[in-house]
């Protein structure tokens, strides 16, 4: 499955983060264009998180952490969240278009 070889990839790739098999399904999704600008978000994620630019917090309720939201390519968006051990979790990759079931998603972690 391209799903399985994609998650090979990225643990391969990037140690310092771990990403979600429904991250993984998004950016199966993406059209070319958007997948190597997703990448360029999960690359920077692994090297230096602190410089990637933040659109918003998405949650920050009681008993949930900040999931926070990254734009790339005009429509996508790459939501993670911060660990304890200081590594960073991907947790959803999508569009414009995928936000509100990436949102129901995240509302149920």
């Amino acid at each position: 499955r391209v799903e399985d070889s994609i998650r090979k990839r990225f643990q391969t790739l990037y140690k310092n983060i771990s990403v979600h098999p429904r991250a993984i399904s998004g950016y199966v999704d993406l059209n070319d264009e958007l997948k190597l600008k997703a990448e360029e978000i999960v690359h920077q994620l692994n090297d230096d998180p602190g410089l990637v630019s933040i659109k918003r917090k998405v949650f920050g309720g009681k008993g949930q952490k900040t999931v926070l939201e990254v734009i790339f390519g005009y429509k996508g968006r790459l939501y993670f969240r911060n660990t304890e051990d200081r590594s960073v979790e991907v947790l959803a990759i999508g569009t414009k278009n995928t936000q509100s079931r990436e949102m129901e998603y995240l509302n149920n972690l």
